[in-house]
């Protein structure tokens, strides 16, 4: 026997429509995950801070353009229109009209021009710099903070192995006293213990989302935006020397070279101040037509001669100002004394910085293999221990403390391997130089 059956159409036209707003649902937007060399290299395209310091330079570049404009002619054209109360007689008419055009070519301007032209491409300069300079800054906060979010993840899994350890312990120590073979005094401190290790992991996990927020910002991202940031402490030794940083710090280091910038620019600055000192020269040409009509094209009592032109040269010269360019070229000299002083001390600090942060590096690297150590003995202690009181031959708080040992052992070598990277970035900060992997560190 054939049966048939037939769907209801407004039984099924309601869970097609639901089937179909479901595929039109937008998925859930993945985390976006950045290793340290892929959060370096985006802040250092959407920072706004390197925005803002991009326009400054070609703010610069354009001042530089307006000061080289100088060295060249400059035109300007006229037009007049006037009207008198009364007739002229030799016009017979009261409305005047005249145009002109002025040509005019500084010849000298005893090297005014030049100093200024010169000082606008220093700041030009100076202005690169200090993109250099913001670029290094950047670079220097995502990687402390990524290497603090880093720390903040290692002390949660390590924290949380803790609290693993110290809940078996108060399980262990639960089960002993449920059968009357330890007292209630192991259940307390094993209890304690474990609130102790969950207060840890709850500020880890602070420092975490805290960090994550830093990187937010500092990538241009919403701050609450759903991000990971992956990565590990492992250590590569940094062989190079003092003499190798410092001629390297020399070499790239952008604030010594603004230091540099800012004695040429004073330098310029005096060379302004001197061109007081010598004669302006100056060429011009004028061109002038006038007429009775708006076309400024003469009248019918001068057909033909109605325009004119005439050519100049200039020459000025200051000769007497009571001394006050005397006293400028006083004050630029100065200024100039006292940049280069600023210029020694910047090298100075400089080479300070360098031998600190290399100091740093080396000490943080012998500080790794201590906790290294610290922690294989805190492993080894915190098993006796625990073997010990198993068999009931070793008490609750040697037990406690061993584990605690172990907890800050721990830690201790994540700090010592976060110490070593953050020096190591801040070396190379000092030095001028950008790794956004803090890869390779071999001084070469």
């Amino acid at each position: 026997m054939l049966s048939l059956r037939i769907f209801k159409p407004c039984a099924v036209l309601p869970a097609l429509l639901l089937f179909a707003s479901a595929l039109a649902l937008p998925l859930p937007a993945a985390a976006l995950t950045y290793t340290m060399e892929e959060a370096v290299n985006e802040a250092l395209k959407v920072n706004p801070v390197l925005e803002s310091s991009a326009q400054y330079l070609r703010a610069a570049e354009s001042a530089r353009l307006e000061a080289r404009a100088g060295f060249g002619p400059s035109v300007g054209v006229n037009y007049g229109a006037t009207l008198y109360d009364k007739e002229r007689p030799e016009r017979n008419t009261k409305k005047s009209y005249s145009f002109s055009v002025n040509v005019s070519q500084p010849l000298f301007t005893g090297f005014n021009l030049l100093n200024s032209y010169q000082k606008a491409a220093l700041q030009e300069d100076e202005k690169r710099l200090e993109l250099e300079n913001a670029r290094l800054d950047i670079v220097r906060q995502v990687q402390a903070s990524f290497l603090e979010y880093l720390r903040a993840q290692e002390n949660i899994r390590s924290t949380q192995r803790s609290l693993e350890r110290a809940r078996a312990q108060l399980a262990l120590a639960r089960a002993s006293y449920d059968v009357g073979t330890r007292p209630r005094l192991d259940v307390l401190q094993a209890e304690l213990e474990v609130s102790r290790s969950e207060a840890v992991l709850i500020q880890c996990e602070n420092s975490r989302d805290i960090c994550r927020a830093q990187l937010n910002t500092l990538l241009n991202l919403r701050v609450d935006a759903d991000t990971d940031y992956v990565g590990d402490l492992n250590t590569v030794p940094f062989k190079g020397t003092l003499d190798n940083c410092l001629e390297r710090a020399y070499r790239m280091r952008p604030d010594l070279q603004l230091a540099q910038l800012a004695v040429d620019i004073a330098r310029k600055d005096r060379g302004m101040a001197r061109s007081a000192f010598f004669p302006q020269l100056a060429a011009s040409f004028i061109w002038q037509s006038e007429g009775d009509t708006p076309r400024a094209a003469g009248s019918k009592y001068t057909g033909s001669d109605y325009n004119q032109w005439q050519a100049g040269l200039t020459a000025s010269w200051s000769i007497f100002d009571s001394g006050r360019d005397y006293h400028a070229i006083g004050k630029e000299n100065a200024n100039i004394a006292a940049l280069e002083a600023q210029l020694r001390s910047c090298f100075n600090d400089s080479a300070y910085e360098i031998k600190s942060c290399l100091s740093s590096v080396q000490d943080t690297l012998r500080m790794i293999d201590v906790a290294r150590r610290s922690v294989a003995s805190a492993k080894e202690s915190y098993n006796d221990a625990k073997m010990r009181y198993e068999l009931q031959l070793g008490t609750n708080l040697d037990l406690l403390t061993a584990q605690s040992d172990l907890a800050e052992a721990e830690l201790s070598l994540i700090s010592a391997q976060t110490d070593y990277l953050t020096a190591l970035s801040a070396l190379y900060v000092a030095m001028g130089e950008i790794n956004p992997s803090l890869g390779s560190a071999r001084g070469n």
